[in-house]
């Protein structure tokens, strides 16, 4: 069984996978599969990540964020899983590049490694997955666990031998929760696309240099070498959903009986994406209750802190935003290897 399958990897086998983050093994080399899902997300939302001196692209209202979702099946670390919320593309002569709004991982060395020396706002997860919640009968396929859809013979072959069971030969998407890693409260969840059903697609070469740093760790402009190699595909979107439209839905539920749906993103019976009023209103709930919105004369709440130290992963408006962008393009990258280079200080320019 993969490590990563679970909800925190095991530390034996990381240590005997991963070698760790040592200063003179740079550059770092990741390898596994990842989603690159390209959001429109509007230049407001953005401008509350990005640091104030640089550059946000943008158009018409709008810049480019995104989610990127990994699974390393080796690393410095090990193998982990990572969830990056970009919250838009900036610009810094002669380069521009996804600015990372939220870091999770499943891996306490990925985040310290993260935090201190790539100046990135990495915080510690669980990865769950819906497996628990669905009848053993029907098939969870999908990216998660790279299980492919069944072919049109399979799919064939199983009606012909069992054709008064449907679901020995039916399939739902697959859901992943992210959740708080000290407390476990959830902080969204991620409904994701089904695997690719043939071959490999081209493989490619590429060359993303990124932005991070103006932390209280690393307070500098920093900036780092990314150099992949995978096979790409086209993918089905990222569709999400964070715990305050979960607590909405839950309330809309309780009022009125859920009506039965049948896709592939949202499982029969399950009410899983809200309209969007419900987003608003979630929103302009968490806004309302936000300290930067309350009396000139109240006190400023300080945020949450777990106990490895690190702010709380939040599940509030800002997060939502981001992965409640309009989807552009969501990409595959199979057999991936990805080298990252220590990041060095530069200037705003």
């Amino acid at each position: 069984a993969r490590a990563h399958r679970g909800r925190l990897s095991s530390p034996g086998l990381r240590r005997a996978m991963g070698k760790g983050y040592r200063d003179g093994d740079a550059p770092w080399r990741f390898s596994g599969r990842a989603l690159y899902q390209l959001n429109l997300v509007k230049s407001s939302e953005a401008r509350k990540h990005v640091p104030a001196d640089l550059k946000l692209v943008e158009l018409f209202g709008y810049t480019l964020g995104g989610v990127y979702l990994a699974r390393y099946e080796d690393s410095p670390a090990g193998t982990f899983d990572e969830m990056v919320a970009l919250g838009g593309l900036v610009w810094n002569p002669p380069t521009s590049c996804a600015w990372a709004a939220r870091v999770f991982v499943n891996d306490e060395r990925a985040r310290a490694h993260g935090v201190k020396t790539c100046g990135l706002p990495s915080a510690l997860a669980r990865f769950d997955d819906d497996d628990e919640k669905s009848d053993a009968e029907t098939r969870r396929d999908g990216w998660w666990k790279n299980v492919k859809p069944l072919s049109v013979f399979a799919k064939a072959r199983a009606f012909v031998l069992d054709g008064k069971n449907k679901k020995r030969f039916m399939s739902r998407s697959e859901t992943v929760r992210l959740r708080d890693g000290d407390t476990g409260a959830e902080v969204c969840a991620l409904a994701l696309p089904g695997a690719g059903a043939g071959p490999l697609g081209p493989r490619i070469n590429l060359k993303l240099p990124s932005f991070s740093g103006r932390t209280s760790a690393c307070p500098d402009l920093l900036k780092y070498s990314l150099d992949m190699r995978a096979n790409v595909r086209l993918s089905g979107p990222i569709l999400a959903e964070t715990e305050t439209e979960a607590t909405t839905s839950a309330a809309q539920a309780n009022a009125v009986p859920p009506r039965k749906q049948n896709g592939f993103w949202a499982p029969t019976g399950d009410v899983r994406f809200p309209p969007a009023a419900a987003l608003a209103s979630a929103a302009s709930l968490s806004l309302a209750q936000s300290p930067a919105v309350t009396d000139a004369g109240a006190e400023k709440e300080v945020p949450e802190k777990s106990a490895s130290g690190t702010p709380r992963p939040p599940a509030d408006a800002e997060l939502a935003a981001i992965l409640r962008g309009k989807p552009l393009l969501c990409i595959a990258f199979d057999a991936m290897e990805m080298d990252v280079g220590a990041p060095t200080a530069v200037a705003a320019r």
